[in-house]
């Protein structure tokens, strides 16, 4: 194929921003296409953090064998929303294959060479962009709320992040409470991870990213894509206003993405795994960096408005309504976690377009080498967007070793329906 010189790049989250960043940085033109301003999908509602610890996918037996009990108990961090079970059977078939201890030593080397650049290509964006204001390093509490379950943190997880590559610091009772005197008395002890980063601004992040590219010539297209296809000449995007056409079509477009892969004739068994979060109200004691109560996977962080409760699981259709519930028990979390009932400014819900096996995709479609996918990320879209979006650009650019890209290849999970067994999704198919 002929050097590429036009660049579209669908999606304008974090991830899709970071890409067209690094390919306008190696002096592509690079039209930006979302039907949303950038930044205001999933990205805008994260809970901040630029999570350099997370190396171990979720996908394992000892989760696997939690999951049940855990649907069952209307205060647990994980739900899911019956009538989106059976769109949920392909990924379910693809995460039990993911819990063998094969793949998890796999997934947890893919994700460790991924943070082992992430923060360097963090600093080159942030630092471009004007961005790096909006980032503090003051580090990320995790806490436990029993010692048996601290002990088995420590031994556990704890400990298997430090071996691969994480910084921890063991903390006690008296230690946390040393570092965060706003928090109550819930937990038995936890971890500080000294080299995390968290934004107060996670929408700021991307309005910065998107204004520096505008500013550097980068075409921002609000348009909703409709269709994808592979022409004799390129690639060709159709939109509800017109048609166009690029050498290159990079799709960063998050749980839309399977969609559009699916007109290149791939099937990605990718779930639409939502979070919330609630902003609270009031200037009471509070937190000076993330803290996350493991048991209930409920994160408080500090945000240029006030304080975000972040977390939960749900699996549920990305248009489905809010679950009051599920905001009720990420309150009452936040309640125990700061020992006051606060009062809530505003609540959020967004899809996370989640793989079974935890890691993103990231690479060429097969059979389709000018289509690019760059999406997946889970919980990690703002931790590993800016690797990405190198990776993304180098591989278009040819300077990128496929082979070091194979653990993210969207061909893993198969290119057709006889790769797992065909269900009924009860999607619509394009």
């Amino acid at each position: 194929m002929s050097v590429p010189s036009n660049i579209a790049v669908i999606g304008a989250g974090i991830v899709g921003l970071s890409a067209a960043l690094w390919l306008q940085r190696l002096g592509l033109s690079v039209t930006l296409i979302d039907r949303d301003e950038p930044g205001h999908g999933t990205s805008f509602g994260n809970a901040g953090v630029f999570a350099d610890y997370a190396r171990i996918p979720f996908a394992n037996y000892g989760q696997l064998r939690q999951i049940p009990g855990m649907l069952l108990d209307r205060q647990s961090p994980l739900s899911l929303q019956t009538r989106y079970l059976p769109a949920l059977l392909p990924y379910g078939w693809h995460f039990f294959r993911a819990c063998s201890p094969r793949r998890v030593s796999a997934g947890c080397e893919a994700l460790t060479w991924l943070q082992r650049t992430a923060v360097a290509d963090d600093e080159v964006l942030l630092g471009e962009t004007g961005a790096a204001e909006l980032v503090r390093r003051s580090g990320a509490i995790a806490l436990v709320g029993t010692a048996e379950g601290l002990a088995a943190a420590t031994a556990g997880h704890f400990r298997q992040r430090e071996a691969l590559g994480a910084r921890v610091q063991l903390l006690s009772a008296a230690e946390v409470a040393q570092l965060e005197p706003g928090l109550a008395p819930f937990y038995a002890g936890g971890v500080l991870y000294p080299n995390t980063r968290f934004t107060v601004s996670p929408i700021g992040i991307s309005r910065r990213y998107a204004a520096h590219f505008a500013a550097n010539g980068g075409r921002l297209l609000r348009d909703e894509v409709q269709q994808i296809l592979d022409g004799v000449d390129g690639c060709e995007v159709h939109t509800a206003s017109g048609h166009h056409r690029f050498d290159r079509v990079v799709v960063c477009a998050g749980v839309e993405g399977a969609r559009l892969a699916r007109q290149l004739g791939l099937r990605i068994p990718l779930a639409s795994e939502r979070g919330y979060h609630l902003m609270l109200e009031g200037n009471g004691p509070g937190v000076s960096r993330p803290v996350v109560w493991l048991d209930k996977a409920t994160f408080l962080t500090p945000m240029e408005d006030g304080l975000r409760v972040a977390g939960t699981a749900e699996f549920a259709a990305p248009d489905a309504p809010p679950d009051p519930g599920r905001t009720a028990v990420m309150l009452g979390n936040a309640a125990r976690m700061l020992g006051r009932t606060p009062r809530v400014a505003s609540s959020w819900v967004g899809s996370r377009p989640s793989t079974p096996d935890s890691l993103p995709l990231i690479g060429p479609v097969p059979g389709h080498p000018r289509f690019v996918l760059a999406f997946g990320h889970g919980h990690l879209g703002l931790t590993l967007s800016s690797v990405t979006g190198r990776l993304v650009a180098e591989s278009i650019l040819g300077t990128q070793d496929p082979a070091a890209l194979a653990p993210f290849s969207p061909a893993r999970f198969g290119s057709g329906a006889g790769s797992y067994p065909r269900f009924d999704t009860g999607e619509k198919q394009s």
